[in-house]
């Protein structure tokens, strides 16, 4: 009623207006105060037009369906966690190839693929012939050197011969204990040995071929499941955001398998080439089913709030400077659509955190949100199970 009333008056000040402007009397001056105050009636028209353009579109439902479907959810407070990934590999300070220090063929594998070793264990066996037989002929020559040192040292102590014979002599004895000591060592590199306790996890030399030359590889690989870890480089956007001791979840991708577990470490150090850390992982679990470069995905969190109001982001809507989302009012046995304005704590791609403006118990519509209007009707729905 009341801008009923606003529009006839402006009519009618128009109306004045207008009989007077068709007058030819006046000064100049009152001319242009005819214009001006004709101009303010022009604007106050419009907006009352545009305000009752706005009241009959939301008040006509003529074209509309008396109630719209809308899916709910409850407005709850609860712990809120912002969840980052990041990409690490499986790793092993115990993860050794078997290479033999010496170039020479295999002649026996004392081990299969899969068998538990303990460390000195022996796990395979090249061919030493050449190193034996210089064995055998430093052994024959110290017998030799022994007998005449023995003599000369006799002879010495007897004031019989020379000081240089019998140095000669000592010196050539021991020249050649040295040299069969280095020799029996040399040998000792024949016989390949595993460094650590732990699990042959692959043969990769056949007997009769050569090893440890140039072009050929290792006998045998010896992982110790039980020393593994999680090592992932971290952006250095995250420095500060996880620590040692912080809850945090595994993903295995290529396993289908996921399972919680506690940052173990956290370097001190930015690497200056790509500007990450490094966090390790100590699996607990499930360590028969890991193996070395398993990729492995790190969910940690970047915010965590125990007692937050948060919904998704997507539905959170604004209107100039002032956010808002669609909430469902009752009246009487109507559940009517209302826009409840929000203050923002903090806000993510995926949810939002409220300050203020909604409480617990509200129902926020998730599902529907873009068919209705503030003032619609509309029933709740579920989904189907």
């Amino acid at each position: 009623m009341k801008l009923i009333k606003n529009i006839t008056l402006v009519l009618t000040i128009a109306v004045v207006i207008a009989s007077c402007g068709s007058k030819n009397e006046g000064t100049l001056a009152e001319k242009k105060k005819d214009l001006t105050n004709a101009e303010k009636s022009l604007d106050s028209i419009k907006t009352v037009i545009a305000t009752l353009k706005e009241e009959i579109k939301e008040l006509d439902t003529t074209a509309r369906e008396k109630t719209f479907p809308v899916m709910v959810q409850e407005i709850a407070k609860g712990a809120f966690q912002n969840p980052f990934q990041i990409q690490g590999l499986v790793e092993s300070d115990q993860n050794v190839l078997i290479s033999p220090e010496v170039p020479a063929n295999v002649v026996n594998i004392h081990v299969r693929e899969g068998q538990r070793v303990s460390k000195g264990q022996l796990i395979a066996s090249l061919d030493g012939s050449i190193a034996s037989s210089q064995i055998s002929e430093l052994k024959n020559a110290l017998e030799l050197a022994e007998i005449n040192f023995n003599k000369q040292s006799k002879l010495w102590e007897q004031k019989i011969g020379s000081e240089m014979q019998y140095l000669q002599a000592k010196n050539q004895y021991e020249n050649l204990q040295k040299s069969l000591a280095t020799a029996q060592a040399q040998l000792g590199k024949y016989s390949l040995r595993s460094p650590i306790s732990g699990t042959v996890d692959e043969i990769m030399a056949n007997p009769g071929e050569l090893v440890g030359g140039m072009t050929s590889g290792p006998v045998a690989r010896i992982v110790n499941l039980k020393d593994i870890k999680i090592k992932a480089n971290v952006s250095e956007r995250y420095i500060g955001q996880i620590k040692a001791g912080q809850s945090i979840m595994l993903n295995f991708p290529s396993l289908g398998l996921q399972m919680p577990e506690k940052v173990l470490a956290v370097s001190n150090v930015i690497d200056v080439n790509n500007r990450t850390f490094v966090v390790y992982v100590k699996p607990t679990k499930n360590l028969n089913l890991l193996k070395p470069n398993l990729l492995a995905l790190i969910t940690a969190y970047d915010y965590v709030d125990e007692d937050a109001i948060s919904v998704p982001t997507k539905l959170v809507r604004t209107d100039g400077d002032k956010s808002f989302v669609f909430v469902i009012k009752e009246q009487g046995q109507k559940k009517i659509v209302e826009k409840r304005y929000i203050e923002i704590e903090k806000q993510f791609p995926s949810e939002t955190l409220i300050k203020s403006g909604i409480e617990p118990g509200d129902l926020l519509i998730t599902e529907g949100v873009n068919s209705v209007i503030v003032g619609d009707e509309v029933k709740i729905i579920t989904p189907a199970a």
